[in-house]
């Protein structure tokens, strides 16, 4: 008998909540990304020519949503930033170094002007760094594909929105295409 079972019928094993959890995250993370780099994905290129605005946490860009991306996690800023993109041309979780600068982002986030453009949102800490860069053309060097199959999870209970049904009605055309 294991350590852990001999009171079993008084309170569960603590381990299996934690091979519960790492399954749940195995299921989330797992599956869908692939890098640029590979041939598994040879329809997918390996850069993208966008144009690239930003935006920062605040009420001022960021609305009622303010300091947190799509999926409800806080926007992120560091080795690794937030983007927000039309996730049915560059999907949810889609890992990219803009050419010209060197920054490294993941698509974690989305806005209605995104939406039908070869755009891009650049997540930017300040105000006076948002003004400051303006609208620029880059050159996105796809580090990870993301997902479009969890992009539609997503935004499907979202379709309310024209922006959101336009994505959803795009990723399903996508996935029929595919299949």
């Amino acid at each position: 008998m294991h350590p852990t079972e001999k009171n079993s019928t008084k309170r569960p094993c603590p381990i299996r909540p934690l091979v519960l959890v790492a399954g749940i995250l195995g299921l989330m993370t797992g599956g869908c990304v692939t890098t640029g780099a590979t041939s598994a994905a040879p329809s997918k290129p390996k850069t993208v020519p966008v144009t690239a605005t930003a935006y920062s946490s605040g009420a001022k860009c960021n609305g009622p949503w303010s300091g947190r991306n799509a999926i409800g996690g806080r926007l992120k800023s560091g080795s690794v930033n937030s983007a927000a993109t039309d996730w049915s041309r560059i999907p949810l979780g889609t890992k990219f170094r803009v050419v010209e600068t060197g920054k490294v982002y993941v698509v974690d986030d989305y806005g209605s002007a995104m939406v039908g453009k070869d755009k891009v949102d650049l997540f930017h800490t300040s105000y006076r760094d948002v003004y400051r860069w303006g609208v620029r053309q880059v050159t996105l060097e796809i580090i990870e594909w993301g997902c479009p199959e969890k992009s539609l999870t997503i935004l499907k209970p979202r379709a309310r929105a024209p922006h959101v049904r336009r994505m959803v009605e795009a990723l399903k055309l996508q996935n029929s295409g595919a299949g």
